[in-house]
C-alpha cells in the first residue's frame, strides 16, 4: 500500500535564486514598517507654524471645501433669507473651515452646537429647541476634548457608535453630550489604532510625514550647497611649518586676508610667484529633477495635485493641469457629500428652530461646484444653451419659456428677472380661445331650421 500524500502549504511568491530574490540574501526582506515617528502635539504645532507646505496640506482642502459653499432652495423666499443672513451672523462657514482645519491637523476636532438654557452634558433634541437660544457654534480641537466614560461602552444603535458618549473640555469641569458636537476627522484610522490614540484618529500630516522630511531635506541640501558652489584653492608653498606656530598662523591669515582685500578693491589676486590659484565650481545639474520628484511624490501623499499645493504651471505641451483639478475637486466633492451633508443639515435645521421655532420640511441644500468657469467658457456654454433652447421653443414647438427664464434666473445671466416676469412668461405662453369666424356664424345661420332674426328693435311689425 503506497503511503498517502500529504499537502504541504505554500506561500506563492515570485523568487529567483541566482537574484537572490525573495531568498534569505535579499535585503528586502529585511525591510518592514514598524510603529514608530508618531507625531506628537508640539510637532504638529510646529510643522504647521513653520513649515509652509505642510501648513498648505492642511488648509487647502478644508477651504477648497467651504469656499463655494451652499445653496439653498425653499418655497418660502423669506425664510431662505432669514437663514442666509444667521449663516453669516453666526459665521458658520468660517466655523466649519476652522473645524476641517484642525480636525486634518491633530486628527480631530469637534464643532459645539451653544444652546441657551440647556444642559450641555444631556443628549441634544433639535425638536425641542426653543425659539431664539441658539448661542453660536465653538470649534474645540481633539486636545480641548477627553473622552468623559471611563470605560468605553458600544452601542451599535447609534451611528457613530464607535466615539464616547461624553466629552469634558480640558481644564473644566464641562462635560459635553456628543450629539452636540459636531466631528470632523483627520486620517481615518481602524478599531485597533483607534481605540490606542483614545478615539482620535490621525494627522493627516502624519502619512506624508516622510515625504515632508525628505523634500526639506532635498531642500535644505541644496541651499547649503550654494555657499559651496565656488571654492578658492591657494597652494602655498611652506604653509605647513608656518601653521605650526603661532606667530607664522597669524602671518599667514593676516596675508590672505589682505588678499582678498585687494581682490574685492581691484578685481585682481596677488600672490607670491610660487603660489597657485585655482577656482572650482560645482555642478547642479540634475539637482531640479530630484527636487521635482520628491515634491511630486509630496503631492501623491497628500493626495493634492502639484498645480494647487506647489502652484506651479504644469509641465509637458499642451498640459493645463485642469484634468488633474477636475479630479481633485470630484474628490473633494464626494467628501462634501459623505462628510459634511449630515452635518450641514443639521446645523440648518438647528438654525430654523432658532429662527422660526420650527423646521423647513422642504428645504434642500446643494453644494455648489468647486469648478468655476471664466467668462469666456460661461459664454460658450450659454450659447450652447441658448441654441438648444431655439430648436426646442421653435422648430419641435416645445412650450419652455418658463423653464429657460428660471435657468436664467438661477444662474445670474439676467439677475433683474424676477419670479412675477417668469410667471407672466407662462401666462403668456398659454394658448388663447379661438373666436368664431364670421363667415362660419353665417354659414351655420343659412342651414338652420329657424335662422336667427334680422328684425330690428323697436321696427314695426310687417304687414
Amino acid at each position: 500500500m503506497r503511503p498517502r500524500a500529504t499537502r504541504v502549504r505554500t506561500g506563492d511568491s515570485l523568487s529567483n535564486l541566482v537574484a537572490g530574490m525573495m531568498t534569505a540574501r535579499d535585503k528586502r526582506r529585511h525591510s518592514k514598517f514598524r510603529r514608530d515617528d508618531i507625531i506628537d502635539r508640539e510637532e504638529l504645532a510646529a510643522m504647521y507654524r513653520h513649515n509652509w507646505l505642510a501648513r498648505k496640506i492642511v488648509d487647502a482642502p478644508a477651504e477648497d471645501m467651504t469656499r463655494e459653499w451652499v445653496r439653498l432652495e425653499t418655497a418660502n423666499e423669506s425664510a431662505k433669507q432669514t437663514l442666509e443672513k444667521a449663516e453669516k451672523r453666526y459665521g458658520l462657514i468660517s466655523r466649519i473651515g476652522d473645524n476641517l482645519k484642525w480636525g486634518r491637523l491633530y486628527g480631530g476636532s469637534a464643532l459645539y452646537v451653544s444652546i441657551a438654557g440647556d444642559d450641555a452634558s444631556q443628549p441634544l433634541r433639535v425638536e425641542r429647541i426653543r425659539k431664539g437660544s441658539l448661542l453660536g457654534f465653538v470649534v474645540l480641537d481633539r486636545w480641548q476634548l477627553s473622552p468623559d466614560t471611563p470605560l468605553m461602552q458600544i452601542d451599535l444603535t447609534r451611528p457613530d457608535y464607535w466615539r464616547p458618549k461624553r466629552y469634558r473640555v480640558a481644564n473644566t469641569s464641562q462635560s459635553i453630550d456628543s450629539s452636540r458636537l459636531i466631528f470632523a476627522d483627520g486620517a481615518l484610522l481602524p478599531w485597533d489604532e483607534l481605540r490606542r490614540n483614545q478615539f482620535w484618529h490621525d494627522s493627516v500630516l502624519q502619512p506624508v510625514y516622510d515625504e515632508l522630511r525628505n523634500d526639506e531635506t532635498v531642500a535644505g541640501s541644496t541651499a547649503s550647497m550654494m555657499f559651496e558652489a565656488i571654492v578658492n584653492v591657494l597652494q602655498v608653498e611652506g604653509l605647513r611649518e608656518m601653521l605650526s606656530t603661532e606667530d607664522g598662523t597669524k602671518r599667514v591669515q593676516k596675508r590672505f586676508e589682505l588678499v582678498a582685500m585687494m581682490k574685492s578693491f581691484i578685481g585682481m589676486t596677488l600672490l607670491d610667484k610660487n603660489d597657485t590659484y585655482e577656482q572650482k565650481t560645482i555642478s547642479f545639474s540634475g539637482i531640479d529633477a530630484i527636487g521635482a520628484m520628491f515634491a511630486q511624490r509630496v503631492s501623491g501623499a497628500a493626495d493634492i495635485p502639484a498645480t494647487r499645493l506647489f502652484g506651479q504651471a504644469p509641465k509637458g505641451l499642451n498640459s493645463t493641469g485642469d484634468s488633474d483639478i477636475r479630479n481633485y475637486y470630484d474628490g473633494l466633492k464626494a467628501r462634501q457629500e459623505q462628510e459634511l451633508r449630515p452635518q450641514v443639515e443639521t446645523i440648518y435645521d438647528v438654525m430654523a428652530m432658532s429662527e422660526f421655532g420650527r423646521t423647513l420640511d422642504d428645504l434642500v441644500i446643494e453644494f455648489n461646484p468647486l469648478w468655476q468657469l471664466s467668462d469666456t467658457e460661461q459664454a460658450a456654454v450659454e450659447k450652447t444653451r441658448a441654441e438648444t433652447d431655439k430648436i426646442y421653443a421653435v422648430d419641435i414647438g416645445l412650450p419652455i419659456e418658463r423653464h429657460i427664464m428660471s435657468r436664467l434666473q438661477t444662474n445670474d445671466t439676467y439677475p433683474t428677472i424676477t419670479d412675477e416676469d417668469i410667471s407672466l412668461a407662462e401666462e403668456l405662453n398659454e394658448p388663447l380661445e379661438e373666436e368664431p369666424d364670421a363667415n362660419d356664424v353665417g354659414n351655420a345661420g343659412a342651414g338652420s331650421r329657424n335662422p336667427p332674426s334680422t328684425a330690428v328693435e323697436g321696427a314695426p311689425d310687417a304687414a
